[in-house]
């Protein structure tokens, strides 16, 4: 192999090393189980938030798949004594929970939204006996487990003195969803009007919630049979990849600097189709109603 050869390999291979140390850094660092909320507010790439979207089993242990990923990328790359099999055996195993449920989990969004209008119930309840709405949510004792970190940084929020309208607004965006969207503004309308109804807007914005998380479960259920086709493609896939890395005779063409830089493109491709399954069976979201406040920044620098 020439000096010129070993540079480039050189540096792909640090490039890889690279790549793949930030991608697992900002993965642990921006990762939060979703037991301890629902939403993070400022969500740090469509990576963090896949995880939450993952079954418990699989979210709650990301991590140590990570690491158990870079354990295996490591060790094909000192087996075959190159980065991008190294790189692409780190990726398989990383992204095997995606492969398993390519349109992620359903059930978690239900139980976001069920959590939603047990809270919004619970909220009803109380204002009923005329407790004010800030009272409310501070005095509240119990909480559903996925609302304990929105919820509890509200009242922490009312606690500390901060205004109530701009306290609802975070709640927003600790939601990140339509439908904390349009709480949001049911307690923003509130601070403003401070009407008597407030108690039946609740609880009919509870059964609302409620509504919509049966209909998220049927729509689910419908989608099983995209993402089981998505998943048997995926894993097919996987195993012909898998053979051709372990196999020396069928990886003999990436053996060289060049065929490390094809070897590339084409895992590139292949994850490429494999998000684009992913997007086929995941359910789209509802547009949100109140600007992130990625877009109020945007504003206030404008002006």
């Amino acid at each position: 192999m020439t000096s010129s050869s070993l540079s480039v390999l050189g540096m792909l291979a640090g490039a890889l090393v690279a790549l793949s140390l930030t991608g697992i850094v900002a993965l642990v660092r921006g990762w939060r189980p979703a037991t301890r909320g629902l939403r993070p507010g400022r969500i740090r790439g469509r990576a963090v938030r896949a995880v939450e979207e993952l079954p418990p089993g699989w979210r709650d242990n990301y991590p140590l798949l990570l690491a158990g990923a870079a354990g295996t990328g490591g060790l094909m790359w000192a087996l075959a004594g190159w980065p991008v099999h190294g790189l692409l055996a780190f990726a398989a195993v990383a992204g095997l929970p995606f492969v398993l449920y390519p349109g992620g989990s359903g059930r978690t969004e239900v139980a976001r939204l069920e959590a939603i209008a047990e809270w919004l119930q619970q909220l009803a309840s109380v204002r009923a006996g005329g407790k004010p709405l800030e009272a409310t949510i501070v005095d509240l004792d119990t909480l559903p487990a996925r609302l304990e970190r929105p919820v509890g940084q509200l009242a922490d929020r009312l606690r500390s003195g901060t205004p109530a309208r701009w306290a609802y607004r975070q709640l927003a965006d600790d939601l990140a969803s339509r439908i904390g969207d349009d709480i949001a503004q049911l307690f923003m309308d509130h601070v403003t009007s401070r009407g008597p109804g407030l108690a039946r807007a609740l609880s009919a914005q509870a059964i609302l919630v409620a509504r919509q998380a049966a209909d998220v479960r049927d729509i689910d259920a419908e989608r099983a049979k995209a993402r089981s086709e998505a998943r048997r493609v995926s894993l097919f896939a996987i195993a012909v990849v898998a053979v051709i890395l372990v196999n020396g005779s069928y990886s003999q063409p990436f053996a060289t600097p060049i065929g490390q830089l094809g070897l590339l493109v084409l895992g590139g491709l292949f994850v490429a189709s494999l998000l684009w399954l992913r997007r086929m069976a995941v359910m789209e979201e509802e547009p949100r109603t109140l600007l992130t406040a990625e877009e109020r920044a945007k504003e206030s620098e404008v002006v």
